[in-house]
């Protein structure tokens, strides 16, 4: 009778979740459609009003629903809508760089992964010394590591889910369970990791579709060497900021850890890295070489030049080029199909395709919705001091990722900080790179970030509360980190 039970019970649950399925989409659809046969509101024209209702119907969709239909919805939302005709929203969306870019940098670092160099890398993290009797310098290069692999990954969850499982497996060992404040500190600080690495690389998903929003909107495109050194300094500040809260803030019970050893971290050894692992682990740093050169070194060198030419796009294909070419015991280095099938996430590169071609519509003089915006947000970001300014705005950027997808939010943002940045005197490149960071810190409700969804689904180890109570402090102390350390930072790199 009690399996009864227990199979009614999650019947009615999955009824009930396929019913908020469909009555959620039915009113993203409806906004999506809908919006547009209202009154326009000036300076919004009517085709802006269109343009608009679908940004906003693609949002609820995204956040409440799903990634991969509602993105394939927009496209054909915006041919239908009237803004442009087929062949102009096919190129504006597929035809970007930005989304060539994201695919072929999924299947470039899928292949790294899949190689398993990261597993080598992990291990070389948490086989150091110093982590020896010291819980809470074992936290910061635990959460650390995760950092480093989801900045390595093609996308954060394959290291998220890696380094929670051997998170778990140590917990287990030395006692720890779910309610123990330790085990919730560790939990989502292993996320945190996670997510200060997914804004890492600036070629490759979200941060890459607001980078991409970025350059439309400058001209010009960004430095990425100044892109991840301020990243690299500004992660590794936040990362170690976390570990003092541990310390000295939240101040869980360590004793069942105070005995951590690296021993712990060699029990299953790790073979000697093969040809295949050694041949990925060079392509990785070379590729990573080749896209910074063109900031350090002078263009008018002939190879730097070329590089320069041929861009991250050109550099990342012609590494997919010749690892296919070259073989390895009569195959290829880089098995296309198989790595393709295994790690290009449709879901981001949709999404990425829908993102170009909104971010165009909605920043064209004819829909009127950027001017909308200047003079709505006027009163909020015109008129301060370039402190005042960059501080509003990173505030706002950690806040409302918490709530929407955050490189959509990056997308519509991006025209509207460059007019306030040139009214205030600031660094445009400076402010995208900061706020772009700011974005990416999304882990407080489960509409921030697929990741932050999965987060509030990982119900046997922390609850929901703990989540709210630990996201909260990440999150202004991300701010605090960011204001008082990151723009001076920005100023002082750029």
């Amino acid at each position: 009778m009690a399996g009864q039970d227990t199979l009614k019970s999650r019947a009615d649950t999955l009824s009930g979740k396929n019913i908020w399925y469909y009555v959620a989409s039915a009113i993203g659809i409806l906004i999506t459609f809908g919006f547009g046969c209202l009154p326009p509101v000036h300076p919004i024209t009517p085709i802006g009003m269109k343009v608009l209702g679908i940004f906003l119907g693609m949002i609820f969709l995204w956040s409440f629903v799903s990634i991969l239909w509602p993105s394939l919805l927009g496209i054909v939302a915006l041919i239908i809508c009237g803004y442009a005709p087929l062949r102009q929203v096919v190129f504006l969306s597929f035809g970007d760089t930005v989304p060539v870019l994201v695919l072929f940098a999924m299947v470039l670092f899928g292949a790294i992964q899949h190689s398993g160099v990261t597993r080598y890398i992990s291990r070389w993290f948490l086989t150091r010394e110093i982590i020896n009797g010291k819980p809470v310098i074992f936290s910061f290069i635990f959460i650390y590591a995760t950092y480093i692999l989801a900045a390595l990954s093609a996308t954060i969850l394959p290291a998220l889910l890696f380094m929670w499982a051997i998170l778990y497996s140590v917990l287990e060992d030395v006692g720890y369970k779910k309610g123990d404040r330790y085990t919730a500190v560790m939990v989502i600080g292993t996320m945190f990791g996670a997510i200060c690495g997914q804004a890492a690389k600036p070629f490759t998903g979200s941060a890459l579709m607001i980078v991409g929003a970025y350059e439309k909107a400058a001209q010009t495109q960004i430095d990425y060497l100044h892109y991840m050194f301020f990243g690299f300094i500004m992660c590794s500040i936040c990362i170690f900021l976390y570990a003092l809260l541990i310390k000295f803030v939240f101040r869980p019970d360590m004793s069942k850890i105070k005995d951590i050893s690296i021993d712990r971290f060699k029990k299953e050894q790790l073979p000697p890295m093969n040809r295949l692992q050694k041949i990925m682990t060079v392509s990785l740093f070379s590729y990573l070489v080749m896209v910074l050169l063109p900031s350090i070194l002078p263009k008018s060198w002939p190879v730097i030049g070329l590089l320069s030419r041929i861009g991250p796009l050109g550099i990342v294909i012609l590494f997919c080029a010749a690892l296919v070419f070259f073989k390895l015991e009569n195959k290829p280095v880089l098995n296309f199909k198989e790595i393709a099938g295994k790690y290009l996430v449709w879901d981001v590169y949709f999404l990425v395709c829908m993102a170009m071609a909104i971010s165009s519509a909605l920043t064209v003089d004819a829909t009127g919705i950027t001017e909308f915006l200047k003079t709505f947000l006027n009163p909020v970001l015109g008129g301060h001091s370039l402190t005042a300014f960059t501080c509003i705005l990173v505030l706002f950027c950690v806040s409302i990722t918490q709530f929407a997808n955050n490189g959509v939010m990056g997308v519509l943002l991006m025209p509207v900080v460059k007019v306030f940045s040139e009214q205030s005197g600031a660094n445009f490149e400076a402010i995208a790179i900061l706020i772009i960071f700011a974005l990416h810190i999304a882990l407080l409700t489960p509409a921030a970030s697929p990741y932050a969804a999965i987060l509030y689904g990982n119900k046997d180890w922390i609850s929901q509360g703990e989540i709210v109570r630990y996201g909260v402090i990440i999150c202004l102390m991300t701010i605090l980190a960011y204001t008082v350390i990151g723009i001076p930072l920005t100023n002082l790199i750029l």
